[in-house]
């Protein structure tokens, strides 16, 4: 019962914030299906780069190398890959908050699998940090992405998409990078700047959110002209 109850918190909150965000596509949510699909995605996605990501780790001394050059790039290029083959070239992909929704929806299905894990490693001692800060971490990578690649997907110039393509990528894996080494360092100060860092990432989420919803082609015009 315990375990039951273990694995159901370490799920909650990914639950919690893939609802969150959803229901943020108010002018034309997308299928829950295909939104489950991505998730699952994630999912399946996990245990083999975590696999590959300690697999590599054995021949890397510095933490930071591996932090930057191993577990962000590994771990965000995954879902970005997914994500891109999965949801932007799907016909429901038809706005930009498409985009953040369907890598959230990726994000959050990896962040499942790896607190599963590293709960019933560790027990309920990791669950509040996991909860406040890692899952959330994982889902406002998948902000980040999402955001570049709904205006990749709809802008007209070629020349913009590579950019954007690239910004898709880079965004998070800089975010993800920087957030995992302030863990990572034996510096109490540095690790203490997690917590203003985090506030950052969801201010500049929540800023990138209502901007994709606010550019949907679903949005009703609004009335502009006064009565007479």
């Amino acid at each position: 019962m315990n375990i039951v109850l273990l694995i159901g918190c370490a799920v909650a909150p990914a639950i919690a914030l893939m609802s969150f965000f959803y229901i943020r596509d108010r002018y034309d949510s997308e299928p829950l299906q295909l939104v489950g699909k991505l998730f699952l995605v994630g999912m399946l996605s996990a245990l083999p780069v975590m696999y590959f990501v300690k697999w590599v780790s054995t021949s890397i001394s510095s933490p930071y190398v591996h932090t930057i050059l191993v577990v962000a790039v590994v771990e965000e290029l995954s879902k970005l890959l997914l994500t891109y083959w999965f949801a932007v070239r799907h016909h429901e992909f038809d706005e930009e908050y498409d985009g953040i929704v369907y890598a959230v929806a990726t994000s959050l299905g990896f962040a499942t699998i790896e607190n599963i894990i590293k709960a019933l490693a560790l027990g309920w001692d990791v669950i509040p940090f996991r909860t406040l800060f890692t899952v959330p971490g994982h889902a406002l990578f998948g902000v980040i992405m999402g955001y570049y690649l709904g205006k990749a997907k709809f802008t007209t110039s070629r020349r913009k998409r590579v950019l954007l393509g690239l910004l898709a990528f880079g965004s998070p894996w800089l975010v993800h990078s920087t957030y995992d080494s302030l863990l990572i360092s034996e510096q109490t100060w540095l690790i203490a700047l997690s917590i203003p860092f985090m506030v950052g990432l969801w201010i500049n989420g929540l800023r990138k959110v209502r901007e994709a919803a606010e550019r949907s082609p679903f949005k009703p015009l609004e009335k502009n002209a006064p009565d007479v």
